[in-house]
């Protein structure tokens, strides 16, 4: 859940009680306590049976060792097994949960952000599955053996113990430090490349326009531009994260060389035994590894800070009312604007300002205006793709933000000037992936010429589509398949959004003889250029500094004007 701008317990913390805690907890604890083998070994070798080389007892010490060895390697494994087992279960169910969300976000909010930030926002999950499979929990359980191993260590060597001790103390002093330094350079590092990847994906959505003015070069620039600082901050990054790597590994050797030194001055007083300062060098390397560990989860976590406020980025988007069950009763499709205002945020100004309509059931509705003045923002508002800011829309006396998603396009349905392509086959699209019954969409298919002209492709309905123009198949084509796939449920209100432009003459004709057989079927609002589609209207609003206003209808009212086919 979000509440106040966190991603509570069962999302991201929470996740922490679903990790195999139990089983982890039980093998590092069977792990530590075999791992002390090989130095309590030694130290019986050394003190003990080479002093005394007839006891008999080394091919049993020997047997027991390789014993616990075998047992630490196999327990490892299945540890690794648990913890990316874990990994990837976390990882699936936050990008399943994270995705929900931004479909189901405010539109309006979420277009705040461009698409390579939220794209790296998605990508966060994989960095931060680490910190909710195990590894963070398993990194911390082993720092409390550090106590242990320093005991043994103690007991087996006496004053021998400072050394290692003294060393573990300044490394981690400055590993904390470095943890600081590594924090800085990941927000410089995160803010750079956001700003690149908004461009990288701007301009390859936008590649045919480049091409066409010939852009190609300056844009490259622009890009070599972005990329530099990004460039140097990656450095920056990296060079930080190799001196925290080099500093474990200059104090791990560091380690072993004090505690041979130490040692053999104590090995000299006779403070110590030669097996007592051998098993302090195997102890001292066990004692070292948990502190690596965390110390490389110390520098990780600096990213994971960076990458769960990304994430909770995208948790905190507003959510759009997921509605309610399905009415139980057939749409009709009368229309109702009530004091509906909108603005882009709160401290936007407003766009559109105390607008009220009522259209009635069959209607159509020609709304013209200025360019900017909001016509689109209009019919996204009617669609229920934004949340008003003030007011509502009502269709057949139902809030449209009330209307369950999946039963909404039977009321209502947007026809965009450029229609939205998926990447998936021309059936997938016409039919939302499965969504709505083939034989609804051939039939809309058949009335916009759609199936004879995909009939005409090598692999007809079957053919792949993607969002640019690399399939193949012509832009007049998609866009009546996105007609189809909008009209297929047979909506009772129709919002059309220049939608014929960009289609050929027979494209045209399909489309204008499509709406006029709509007319008084279905309620329409159209905003069109075209005059033949200006001709279909039987009311006439103009949208103008936020307020609509209604023109004098040029028909008399409750007359249904004449329908005609045309060809151009």
């Amino acid at each position: 859940m979000i509440e106040n701008g966190e991603i509570k317990s069962d999302l991201l913390d929470g996740w922490k009680t679903q990790a195999p805690h139990v089983p982890l907890v039980i093998s590092t604890t069977a792990i530590t306590i075999l791992s002390l083998a090989l130095p309590i070994m030694t130290l019986q070798i050394y003190d003990r049976v080479l002093p005394n080389p007839g006891s008999g007892t080394l091919p049993v010490l020997i047997a027991g060792v390789c014993l616990a060895v075998l047992l630490e390697i196999i327990l490892r494994l299945i540890r690794s097994y648990v913890l990316e087992w874990s990994g990837a279960a976390y990882e699936h169910k936050m990008s399943c949960t994270a995705m929900d969300h931004i479909l189901n976000a405010d539109l309006s909010r979420l277009g705040m952000a461009g698409i390579g930030e939220n794209l790296n926002r998605m990508i966060a999950i994989n960095r931060l599955k680490d910190f909710y499979n195990g590894h963070s929990f398993l990194a911390k359980f082993e720092l409390v053996f550090v106590p242990v191993y320093i005991c043994v260590t103690a007991y087996v060597a006496g004053p021998l113990v400072v050394v290692p001790v003294a060393v573990l103390m300044v490394f981690t002093l400055v590993s904390l430090s470095m943890g600081q330094d590594l924090c800085r350079r990941l927000y410089a590092r995160e803010k750079h490349d956001d700003g690149r990847y908004n461009f990288l994906i701007s301009t390859l959505e936008n590649i045919h326009a480049v091409k066409s003015f010939a852009a190609e070069k300056t844009l490259a620039r622009k890009y070599e531009n972005l990329e530099t600082p990004s460039a140097i901050a990656n450095f920056d990054v990296t060079q930080s994260t190799s001196k925290s790597f080099n500093a474990t590994t200059v104090f791990s050797h560091l380690m072993v060389t004090l505690v041979v030194i130490a040692g053999a001055i104590f090995v000299l007083k006779g403070q110590i035994t030669t097996g007592a300062l051998i098993s302090t060098i195997l102890l001292s390397g066990r004692m070292m590894q948990p502190v690596q560990k965390a110390v490389v989860l110390w520098a990780r976590y600096q990213d994971f800070k960076i990458a769960q406020e990304r994430l909770q980025n995208i948790f905190t988007s507003p959510v759009r009312h997921k509605g309610v069950s399905d009415p139980k009763r057939s749409p009709s499709g009368h229309l109702e604007i009530d004091n509906l205002s909108f603005r882009f945020g709160d401290d936007a100004s407003l766009i559109l300002k105390d607008i009220n309509l009522d259209i009635h059931a069959g209607e159509t509705v020609l709304l013209s205006g200025g360019h900017g003045q909001g016509k689109t923002v209009l019919l996204n508002l009617i669609a229920g793709l934004y949340p008003p800011s003030a007011g509502g829309v009502l269709i057949d006396g139902m809030n449209v933000q009330s209307y369950a998603a999946r039963i909404k396009p039977g009321y209502v349905s947007y026809i965009s000037t450029e229609g939205a392509m998926f990447i998936g086959t021309i059936r997938e699209n016409m039919t939302c992936f499965g969504l709505i019954p083939e034989y609804k969409v051939y039939e809309i298919a058949r009335l916009l010429n759609v199936d004879r002209d995909v009939a005409g492709l090598s692999r007809g309905f079957d053919t792949p589509l993607s969002s640019s123009g690399a399939d193949g198949v012509p832009p007049g084509l998609k866009q009546r398949i996105s007609i189809v796939r909008a009209l297929a449920l047979r909506p009772k209100i129709i919002l059309f959004d220049n939608a014929d432009r960009g289609l050929d003459v027979e494209g045209y004709n399909a489309l204008y003889n499509l709406l006029g057989r709509l007319k008084g079927q279905a309620t329409m609002i159209l905003v069109s250029d075209d005059f033949n589609i200006c001709d279909l209207a039987d009311r006439f609003l103009t949208l103008s500094d936020g307020n609509v206003v209604e023109d004098i209808p040029e028909v008399v009212p409750g007359q249904v004007k004449p329908y005609r086919e045309i060809t151009i």
